[in-house]
């Protein structure tokens, strides 16, 4: 006889959905359980069946105390995929939010930018950890960054007073400056509040955001680079110890903390910040070329420098070569058309400067360490 499960999970936003799109593919792995999923929206009060709830078992994102209570109530096995942690004593699958805000300082470092700034909403643990650890890490590297908490209220009478706040504190950044949005939506709305206060994005503030939603940050303009947190991992896993549970396993630790993915490159930080009018002129026209089958060569002829000296100027400012960087942008398109496309690997080869799909496997196996075909897969929206 299959068991019950009840998805207490929200379906209005992307995180929540790769989470149950990770149930679904444990579900669809193992044809366990018949699934409840109630329609929910984020916060929303836990639905009037949940406390008398007949079922196995519960995942659910825990962000109240109500919900809390009424998944206390059915003591039934239960795995918590939300940050709020309102029971603690249940075992609890999240994302690694300081592995997010390392990943979003190694993004900015790897432009050239020197002065950072976070943006989040306080009432939420996973922003405020985010924030957190932005700072420590930036801090780390000698930089002070900036922080602005918002609260997510855009519907009630905070947000024009956050509105008037923050339009003053990006207005006040630094230029340039490499800012971090803890999610997806406030990153749009602080890039419609950038072309307010004339600060054009990426060039003069480059935006990251996190949860790379597919439609926010392709109708974002400029489209919107964001961090791919593992939520489908997550929420596979938590079923994967939610079926070890009712099957009578004790589980040795009661938190899963997963790494992001990595990060959907866009125009919103499709920028370098450095000093070095060469090396900022060159690494302009790799973006900007990359993918017509440009050469070290053809980015050396845009400055009076050397190949040798362009090269040695180039590490020093960013950390890479020319022809690497030429690399890079070209697989960060290929990775966008996987994602976002239904190109074939010849057609995406072919808009990525690569002369023959196989050379372009070849480098995006050493450099992605999985193969296009795996990505696409992996990261398909």
């Amino acid at each position: 006889m299959k068991r019950s499960v009840a998805l207490v999970i929200e379906t209005s936003n992307e995180y929540a959905r790769g989470l149950l799109r990770g149930i679904l593919r444990y579900q669809h792995e193992h044809e366990k359980w018949t699934i409840d999923l109630p329609e929910q929206h984020r916060r929303a009060d836990p639905p009037r069946w949940l406390r008398t709830y007949s079922g196995h078992g519960i995942i659910a994102r825990i962000e109240t105390k109500s919900i809390a209570r009424a998944v206390q109530a059915t003591q039934l096995p239960a795995i918590d995929v939300s940050s709020a942690r309102e029971l603690s004593t249940i075992p609890w699958v999240e994302t690694d939010d300081r592995k997010i805000a390392q990943l979003a300082i190694q993004h900015f470092f790897e432009k050239g930018f020197r002065h950072l700034a976070f943006c989040g909403d306080g009432s939420f643990n996973w922003s405020s950890w985010r924030r957190d650890a932005f700072v420590a890490e930036a801090k780390q590297a000698g930089i002070d960054a900036l922080v602005f908490d918002v609260d997510d209220d855009s519907s009630g009478t905070t947000w024009p007073h956050a509105r008037r706040r923050l339009l003053r504190w990006l207005a006040e950044l630094p230029h340039p400056c490499g800012l971090m949005a803890a999610y997806d939506s406030l990153a749009r709305r602080l890039i419609d509040l950038c072309v307010q206060t004339s600060r054009p994005v990426p060039e003069s503030i480059a935006i990251l955001g996190v949860d790379d939603d597919p439609l926010l940050c392709q109708l974002a303009t400029p489209p919107l680079s964001s961090i791919i947190p593992d939520s489908e991992g997550a929420g596979y896993a938590a079923a994967e110890q939610l079926d070890a549970i009712m099957s009578g396993k004790k589980m040795k630790r009661l938190d899963t903390l997963l790494p992001p993915l990595g990060i959907a490159t866009r125009q919103s930080t499709d920028t370098f910040a450095v000093e070095d009018k060469d090396v900022s002129t060159s690494a302009h026209y790799i973006l900007t070329h990359a993918c017509d089958g440009i050469q070290v060569d053809d980015v050396v002829k845009q400055t009076q420098l050397t190949r040798r000296a362009l090269e040695k100027r180039f590490k020093d400012a960013l950390g890479k070569t020319p022809h690497a960087l030429i690399i890079e942008t070209r697989l960060s398109k290929a990775e966008r058309c996987l994602r976002e496309t239904s190109l074939t690997l010849e057609q995406i080869a072919t808009r990525c400067g690569f002369e023959y799909s196989e050379y372009l496997s070849v480098l995006f196996k050493k450099h992605r360490n999985m193969t296009p075909g795996v990505y696409r897969q992996q990261h398909r929206q």
